[in-house]
């Protein structure tokens, strides 16, 4: 299982850069890895959208309304924090819904949500995910400890790849759904 450690390790690594044993090691690597890990996490939970990071959630009606547009608003999570939510259980399949600020907006009357979340246990991820996790902070570090910009150009087109790798394998456990009946087969009806 990956520690935050070992995963900022396997970035370093990439980089041919000095390891570090703690994000708390007075080193520059530690330092850099340390401003950079969160958000190459969540950004790289946010456009995988992995089954290791997905949560559902029943969500409190705000008692505010939005001024204009939308009939409700509700408080999207905090724990885990929401950092993408990929769909709204709703009434209809014509239900719309935005999100602004931390809050989602609609016309229906309740809101249940799947919706991916920030994961603080980075030993729940998946191997693959790991990798494209330590490849986005490589990249994302890499001129900060190199000075190398083709280096840099480098290591965002290994993240990219590692990223669809993951992306791949994810989509792979996803199962199947029910495919709801196009306006042709009804036509044939």
């Amino acid at each position: 299982m990956a520690s935050v450690v070992s995963i900022c390790n396997r970035a370093l690594t990439q980089l041919g850069a000095n390891l570090i044993t703690s994000l708390d090691d007075d080193s520059t690597e530690a330092k850099v890895m340390d401003a950079a890990f969160n958000d190459a996490l969540d950004a790289v939970l946010r456009e995988a959208q992995p089954l290791c990071a997905t949560f559902r959630a029943s969500l409190a009606q705000s008692s505010t309304t939005p001024a204009f547009g939308w009939d409700y608003a509700y408080q999207i999570p905090t724990d885990p924090y929401c950092l993408s939510v990929m769909e709204l259980d709703a009434s209809t399949d014509k239900t719309t819904w935005t999100i602004e600020g931390r809050q989602l907006l609609t016309d229906e009357s309740t809101a249940k949500i799947k919706f991916i979340g920030r994961m603080a246990d980075t030993s729940q991820l998946d191997t693959l995910l790991i990798t494209a996790v330590a490849m986005r902070l490589a990249a994302e570090t890499c001129y900060a400890l190199t000075q190398n910009a083709s280096k840099e150009d480098r290591m965002w087109a290994k993240a990219d790849a590692a990223l669809e790798k993951a992306m791949m394998a994810d989509g792979m456990e996803k199962g199947s759904e029910i495919i709801e009946a196009t306006l042709f087969s009804e036509a044939r009806q």
